[in-house]
């Protein structure tokens, strides 16, 4: 997208009031699993497959996953209701099955629908969009201690973000997991496609390490990618720290693993047989329309790419995973495409993320 066309966009998104002005949606009750956008006995996009060769395990597994899904929500308030009728909703099912569906051959499923923040409130960067991000925030943690207190049944469990869903991730992992008898059962938190700065991991995590290898557990796994010199120089975005809300440069060195081959050094990693890439499929939806508002109903699919070939290297630099092949030479031909790959972090390694998770459990077990 265009400079001056995203942020005529973003002026067009831009919340009416001002969000102490703004009535809140209504507080989910999250011992009414309607409130639940993915559960084991709910039937839903987290079971999708790209064909019928894979396992899928709907539920009495040994282990949880407790999955936080992205932005889904560019309306003109500052949090979005949880109305199944609308778009927000429907996209969400998208990432259930572009993203939470890596854990459906391992894990018991659960992620919790939220007032997730608007769009709009990352580039805010003022109280109001802080605010928005901490009412999401009361969500999540809300809907973690239901978790915890009546469906986990004290098996081991895995945290799982992108996006707003990783930033949410790192704030849940302090407030309630991090140095409690929690964090013994926590296998490892994925919190994807959102910036940990490297001069500040050991401010949020003093107690839990990176991760340096593929079967590293009671760790965090972070990566955000984008094609081969991509650099964002410009961009700025919210962050929360346990002192508080700050605004950060994206350009700085940030802590990140290579999900090719799970290590943090610099060299270029090409995919394998197991390193399947991922795309959405839908019939009369549109996956660029972000203005849309009713919730379309239509088919959603994931299917393997036709292009399956890629490298991945962590920039030494930067921290960014960067991207070269003919995988990303066929992504140039997209609608809005940059160079940031942010939203296809989760995608472009669903089945290596798939087999790292796997990984992680056996180890752990």
């Amino acid at each position: 997208m265009e400079e001056d066309t995203f942020y005529k966009f973003l002026e067009f998104i831009k919340p009416t009031n001002s969000f102490a002005d703004e009535e809140p949606p209504i507080t989910p009750d999250y011992s009414n699993m309607d409130n639940w956008a993915a559960y084991p006995e709910k039937n839903g996009h987290q079971f999708l497959t790209p064909d019928q060769s894979f396992t899928v395990n709907k539920a009495n597994n040994d282990v949880d996953v407790f999955y936080i899904h992205p932005t889904g929500f560019y309306g003109k308030t500052w949090n979005s209701s949880m109305d199944k009728t609308l778009s927000a909703y429907e996209r969400t099912e998208i990432m259930l099955g572009n993203q939470a569906s890596v854990f459906n051959d391992s894990c018991n499923i659960y992620a919790p629908e939220y007032r997730q923040a608007t769009y709009y409130s990352f580039f805010a960067r003022d109280l109001d969009g802080m605010a928005a991000l901490d009412l999401a925030y009361e969500d999540i943690e809300s809907s973690f201690t239901y978790f915890i207190e009546n469906l986990n049944s004290n098996k081991p469990f895995i945290i799982a973000g992108h996006s707003q869903g990783g930033i949410l991730a790192h704030r849940l992992i302090v407030n309630k997991i991090q140095g409690t008898a929690l964090q013994e059962r926590m296998i490892c938190t994925y919190a994807i496609g959102y910036i940990i700065p490297e001069i500040y991991y050991n401010d949020l995590f003093p107690l839990i390490p990176a991760s340096k290898n593929f079967d590293d557990t009671n760790c965090i796994v972070s990566w955000s990618t984008v094609v081969e010199g991509f650099k964002r120089e410009r961009e700025k975005t919210v962050f929360w720290r346990p002192s508080g809300w700050t605004v950060e440069l994206m350009k700085q060195k940030i802590v990140a693993t290579n999900p090719f081959s799970w290590s943090n050094d610099s060299s270029w990693v090409e995919n394998n047989a197991s390193h399947l890439s991922i795309i959405n499929k839908a019939s009369g939806y549109d996956f660029a329309d972000r203005l849309a508002i009713h919730n379309t109903g239509s088919e959603k699919t994931i299917a393997v790419t036709r292009t399956q070939a890629v490298s991945a290297s962590l920039n030494s630099e930067s921290g960014l995973v960067e991207l070269r092949g003919p995988i990303v030479e066929r992504m140039r031909n997209m609608a809005f495409f940059t160079g940031d790959l942010h939203s296809f972090d989760v995608m472009l390694f669903w089945g290596s993320f798939r087999q790292n998770v796997k990984d992680r459990i056996n180890a752990f077990l």
